[in-house]
C-alpha cells in the first residue's frame, strides 16, 4: 500500500486491516498530518453540531490540558460553567418560591372570601374559616384581656417584636395557649391582632403537631395578613 493510500484509509476507512508500516512511515514523514486533520474535520463536525442543535454545546465538555499546565481558556471555561451552575440553581429557587407564594396568595384571597360572606362575625366563625382554608391541627381564638398576669408575662417579650411568634413553645406557653389539648412535639404560630401591639385585643394561636410545621425561617408576612384580615373581620 502506497502513502497516498494509508492516508485516504486514514480519512475514510473501509473493512479491510489497515497496512499499518505503510501508515506509520507516512505519519512519520508527515507529522502534522493528524492535528491538520483533526483541526479541519473537527471543524466541520461541530459547525454543522453548532447550527442544527446549539444547545448540546452548552454541555460538552472539552478536554483539559496536561497536568501542571495552566489555560487560561479552560480556566474560563470552568468559572462561566460554575458561575451557569449557581444562576441555575437560584432561578429554580426563585421559581419554586414564586410557586407558593402564588399558591399562598390563592388560599388568602379564598379565605378572605369567606369572611366577606360570613352571616355571623364571631370567634367561633373565624375557627371554622381557618380549619376549612389552612393546614392546621388546633386553632385558637383567645382574647388578650381574659388572660391571667402570669400568662401575659410569658407572652410580654413576644408581643414587643410586634411580629408573629412561630416554632416551638415551651411547656409553660403551650399549656397557656393551647392546654392539654395540644402536643408537646408540635410547633405555633402566634399572631397578634390590635391597634397597640404590646396590648392585643385578640392572639390567634395556630398548631401543627408537627415540628417543623411552624418555623421563623418561613417568613411571617402571610400570617400577619391572617391576623389583619380576621382582626378587621372581628372589629367592623
Amino acid at each position: 500500500m502506497t502513502t497516498e493510500a494509508a492516508t485516504a484509509r486514514l480519512i475514510t476507512p473501509d473493512s479491510s486491516p489497515p497496512d499499518t508500516q505503510a501508515l506509520s512511515a507516512f505519519l512519520a514523514s508527515n507529522p502534522d498530518f493528524l492535528p491538520i486533520l483533526c483541526a479541519t474535520e473537527l471543524k466541520g463536525v461541530l459547525e454543522a453540531l453548532l447550527a442544527q442543535e446549539p444547545a448540546v454545546l452548552a454541555d460538552l465538555v472539552l478536554p483539559s490540558p496536561p497536568d501542571g499546565v495552566a489555560s487560561l481558556p479552560h480556566t474560563q471555561q470552568r468559572l462561566w460553567r460554575e458561575k451557569l451552575a449557581r444562576l441555575t440553581y437560584k432561578i429554580n429557587d426563585l421559581s419554586t418560591t414564586a410557586e407558593n407564594n402564588a399558591r399562598l396568595d390563592r388560599v388568602l384571597h379564598n379565605f378572605a372570601c369567606a369572611l366577606l360572606r360570613a352571616a355571623d362575625r364571631d370567634p367561633n366563625q373565624v375557627i371554622a374559616l381557618i380549619h376549612q382554608h389552612f393546614t392546621v391541627d388546633s386553632a385558637q381564638l383567645i382574647v388578650y384581656d381574659e388572660l391571667d398576669s402570669q400568662t401575659k408575662q410569658l407572652l410580654e417579650g413576644w408581643l414587643t417584636s410586634s411580629t408573629p411568634l412561630c416554632g416551638r413553645l415551651n411547656e409553660t406557653q403551650r399549656q397557656a395557649v393551647f392546654g392539654n389539648k395540644f402536643p408537646d412535639t408540635g410547633s405555633a404560630a402566634l399572631i397578634a391582632m390590635g391597634q397597640k401591639p404590646t396590648q392585643p385585643h385578640w392572639i390567634l394561636a395556630l398548631g401543627r403537631f408537627t415540628p417543623d410545621g411552624f418555623n421563623p425561617s418561613q417568613g411571617t408576612l402571610f400570617l400577619s395578613q391572617i391576623g389583619e384580615l380576621v382582626h378587621s373581620f372581628l372589629c367592623e
